[in-house]
């Protein structure tokens, strides 16, 4: 069956052109700031990677080094912190000079995530292509010169390998995005919860071959200097203000509350909504469920980083029958809710909430209908 069994009105694809040229009009104010700095370091570690430093590639005076030459002006270190396998998956990147990179790299992104529109638009319907169109952390994220699309595509392609019953496929798809560990974090935690051992196995085995690879071109040393960056205080790229992130961290921060007692109350909120939302829960919920809860957890999270949740937006809206849980979709996925938070605490907080609340009306759905399955103490 071809995949454009759909056709799409007129009239959808001007609006989704009209919001593409709004969202270029605003990526245009930033994209020079990208690319010294975003784009920079991305290109840094595909640069050292190229050169088969694999030693040296996350020491920062090393880092910093290669990005001054390749832009002189830069004054401070914007630290390359992906693993090891994804500096070699980024190393062919390098081959191109730099500035011919940058819109290389912008325009890739830009066509992934209008692939993903499609698909959204042939499985859900024209109207995705609005929501899709309308989602401002995938265009700042591209604006930025970030790789937060990537995760978007994962998500998507491990979905519906999963929808199809490739479960091992699934879970070896998601253990791609494992380039930004830190933002899947609960996913094999719900795998658990859920006894999704064949998605958890493929998942398993191509993280372990990740860790593997990267063990093997860097040595234990190298890996122990990963570590070191990775925890290093005295970086300023790596220790935002917490008040600007999109997790619950940032709740307390803007409000003057920052505490580490109030930090681990609300992880541990977060890990016992993502425990209520996806037992028995079908894929669509389970999935969204861990990938918002993954992202509400760490330290930092960047509003672009919300790119990926473009896909539970989608899912939530056309496949939840409940109308508070689309509503909370609704409001991720409109741009009002960035767009506030850019005024500055205690504006900034505005994603997280919307996020957390969003958890929470996929948690209670999920909740609300085991109740009613076969074999509950309600049913």
């Amino acid at each position: 069956m071809s995949i454009f069994k759909r056709s799409v009105p007129i009239g959808t694809l001007i609006a989704a052109v009209a919001l593409s040229v709004f969202w270029i009009g605003i990526g245009s104010l930033i994209v020079e700031g990208a690319r010294v700095r975003d784009f920079l370091n991305l290109y840094t570690g595909a640069s050292i990677t190229r050169d088969g430093d694999f030693s040296q590639l996350f020491d920062p005076q090393t880092q910093l080094r290669r990005e001054r030459e390749l832009v002189p002006t830069t004054g401070e270190l914007y630290p390359f912190v992906r693993p090891h396998f994804y500096a070699a998956i980024l190393a062919p990147l390098s081959l191109i000079p730099f500035s011919a990179a940058f819109w290389v790299w912008l325009t890739l992104h830009s066509v992934l995530l209008i692939g993903c529109w499609t698909w959204a638009s042939q499985r859900f319907g024209p109207d995705a292509l609005i929501f899709g169109s309308l989602y401002l952390p995938t265009a700042v994220g591209i604006a930025h010169g970030q790789d937060s699309v990537f995760l978007l595509v994962i998500a998507i392609a491990a979905y519906a390998a999963a929808d199809r019953g490739k479960d091992l496929t699934a879970g070896a798809l998601l253990a791609i995005g494992l380039m930004k560990f830190h933002l899947l974090f609960l996913v094999p935690v719900a795998m658990v919860l859920r006894g999704e051992w064949r998605i958890l196995q493929g998942f398993c085995v191509v993280a372990a071959l990740e860790v593997g690879v990267s063990a093997i071109v860097s040595g234990w040393s190298g890996m122990k200097q990963y570590a070191d960056l990775l925890l290093a205080k005295d970086i300023r790229g790596l220790s935002p203000s917490p008040e600007l992130m999109i997790n619950v961290h940032s709740i307390p921060s803007n409000f003057g509350i920052d505490h580490p007692a109030v930090s681990a109350i609300a992880v541990t909120l977060v890990i016992g909504l993502v425990v209520v939302g996806v037992r028995g829960a079908p894929l669509w919920r389970w999935l969204s469920v861990a990938l918002v809860g993954s992202l509400l957890v760490p330290p930092h999270v960047y509003g672009y980083d919300a790119s990926m949740l473009l896909l539970p937006v989608w899912l939530t809206l056309f496949l939840s029958k409940k109308l508070w849980t689309r509503l909370m979709a609704l409001a991720l996925g409109a741009p009002p809710v960035f767009f506030v938070s850019m005024a500055g605490a205690p504006w900034s907080v505005l994603p997280a909430l919307v996020l957390l609340l969003f958890l929470t009306a996929l948690a209670w759905g999920n909740y609300q209908e085991g109740r009613c399955r076969p074999g509950s103490i309600a049913g």
